[in-house]
């Protein structure tokens, strides 16, 4: 029983910290393009309601016994694992809008700044002619 205790806690530590990593991801996705953001926060309500019922099914385990709680165990496993693939996956998504509205961004700022470099000598004889 102790192990079975000793799994118990360790499990629910695991899923205490990503529910602490979905917390920092939705940071990050608030930071996303508005088109983005709205995707991002859906995809990470589904992966925190994932991760409550995950957490559930380990308490559930904690009524059955033998061959029944093994089971249950790995059904939690695959559970978890399956929640890691998924944050992995939309960290990337997220990373990756990042990263391309970051680099739109700077895009954008470097045209403006084209523009306005070639434009300067313009409005410098305006302002000599004022």
């Amino acid at each position: 029983m102790a192990s079975e205790d000793e799994y118990r806690a360790k499990t629910h530590e695991a899923l205490d910290k990503l529910w602490a990593q979905i917390d920092e991801l939705k940071k990050e996705a608030n930071e996303a393009p508005a088109d983005a953001r709205e995707r991002f926060d859906k995809a990470i309500d589904t992966l925190k309601k994932r991760q409550t019922e995950t957490k559930s099914k380990l308490d559930q385990a904690a009524d059955a016994t033998g061959d029944a709680w093994k089971k249950a165990a790995k059904q939690v496993e695959d559970a978890v694992d399956d929640l890691s693939e998924t944050f992995s996956t939309l960290a990337d998504e997220i990373d990756a809008s990042a990263r391309s509205a970051g680099a739109a961004a700077m895009a954008g700022q470097q045209a403006f700044l084209a523009e306005w470099k070639t434009q300067r000598e313009e409005r410098k004889k305006l302002l000599d002619t004022a």
